[in-house]
């Protein structure tokens, strides 16, 4: 149970598999700057989604903001947004 109770922690932390096999390893507490090193590892990946989620609902909200100003108009903006690509969302300092 223990065991269990520790990987659906680590899973809830968003840890995968493979990593929490390696904390597995160096559960003995003896390894904890390795243990460490991980976990800053996936602080990185964790801030690096979160820079792509901030990007991304920027993007969304002005064009949902766009399409709330458009009345009268057929072209919805949203569909001309997609189809023109988002070089904004790719790139953040556009």
């Amino acid at each position: 149970i223990d065991r269990l109770t520790f990987v659906k922690t680590a899973q809830q932390l968003g840890f995968s598999l493979d990593e929490i096999s390696d904390l597995l390893r160096l559960e003995d507490g003896a390894h904890c700057q390795e243990a460490s090193a991980l976990a800053e590892h996936k602080l990185g990946d964790v801030r690096e989604k979160i820079d792509r989620l901030e990007r991304i609902e920027k993007v969304l909200s002005e064009m949902v903001d766009r399409c709330h100003a458009q009345q009268g108009n057929i072209t919805c903006p949203l569909i001309a947004s997609l189809h023109e690509g988002l070089r904004e969302a790719e790139d953040p300092r556009e």
